[in-house]
């Protein structure tokens, strides 16, 4: 069960409407992540006067603990990882929050969880901060295996048309970080 639960340093109708449209929100892209292939929690309920929604639990290691354990090859790993990016990203879905984190390992396939912090956008932009996220989890969490992100990147650009324009954003977004 997820909750939505109300955050006292906002107006009590600006806190509720907020909840509902963002329950709405994350239920939308976890549908549109499912007709778009992309592994995600069952939704078994929504409630919306509660703020709630009850998802099927995904038992499996997180691609990160996968990545810190090495159970697996990293780089087949890696690569299934950048095409489900693909695949979001070529239905507009921005996930919001792409870490090795909200990443679960079940059945040889990659489960996305926690589209809270998603959106829909066609944005170059806003895919290039989902990838530079993604870039960075890896490169922080994977320190010792500096080639992650380059598998990323490759099955990304196999399954995504856009993904050149979207990877020449993540440069622009690390550079807008960077003083000299």
């Amino acid at each position: 069960m997820k909750h939505r639960v109300p955050k006292a340093y906002r107006s009590p109708q600006l806190d509720e409407s907020l909840r509902k449209s963002r329950l709405r929100t994350e239920v939308k892209l976890m549908t549109g992540a499912r007709e778009l292939g992309v592994a995600v929690p069952i939704i078994y309920d929504i409630d919306v006067e509660e703020n709630s929604l009850t998802l099927e639990f995904i038992e499996g290691p997180t691609v990160k603990e996968m990545l810190q354990k090495r159970s697996h090859e990293p780089k087949d790993v890696c690569e299934q990882v950048g095409e489900v990016a693909a695949r979001l990203h070529s239905g507009d879905i921005v996930h919001g929050d792409l870490t090795t984190s909200n990443m679960i390992y079940r059945g040889g396939r990659v489960h996305l969880i926690d589209f809270s912090l998603g959106e829909k956008s066609s944005s170059v932009e806003a895919k290039g901060v989902d990838m530079h996220l993604l870039k960075e989890a890896l490169t922080s969490a994977h320190s010792d295996m500096p080639d992650l992100f380059d598998s990323v990147a490759g099955a990304y650009r196999k399954a995504y048309e856009g993904a050149e324009e979207v990877l020449l954003k993540v440069k622009e977004i690390e550079s807008r970080g960077r003083y000299t």
